[in-house]
């Protein structure tokens, strides 16, 4: 069972890291891959993604206490909120509506751990 689970993160960093840099691939996959944390530290990968409407966003846990919560400027904006900050597991999000949504790590915002979703 754990070689699944690594095959399955590993599949999803090879997903998040092509679709920063083809956006074609990002424009026909059904979910797009985020990493959370990670070796990367108090970040998430891709920072930036454009995806269109009703498209889904999977957030995957790669270590580290971390959560997702959408707002800028690290204050709620009730569109979209992970659990509490966690270290493993993963948060999925479709997205119906064009718009941008600006997401932080409540624990690491400060540090500037944030993101964006551009839905076009």
């Amino acid at each position: 069972m754990n070689k699944l689970i690594i095959g399955l993160l590993v599949a999803g960093l090879v997903v998040a890291c092509s679709s920063s840099e083809d956006p074609a691939a990002t424009a026909d996959a059904a979910v797009v891959n985020v990493s959370v944390g990670g070796p990367n530290g108090n970040q998430f990968a891709p920072t930036q993604l454009r995806i269109k409407v009703g498209q889904t966003v999977r957030w995957t846990w790669m270590g580290g206490l971390h959560n997702v919560v959408s707002g800028a400027a690290c204050a709620p904006d009730d569109k979209f909120r992970s659990n509490a900050p966690q270290d493993t597991g993963s948060f999925d999000r479709t997205f119906d509506v064009a718009g941008t949504f600006p997401y932080y790590c409540e624990p690491h915002c400060d540090m500037n751990m944030k993101g964006e979703i551009i839905v076009e």
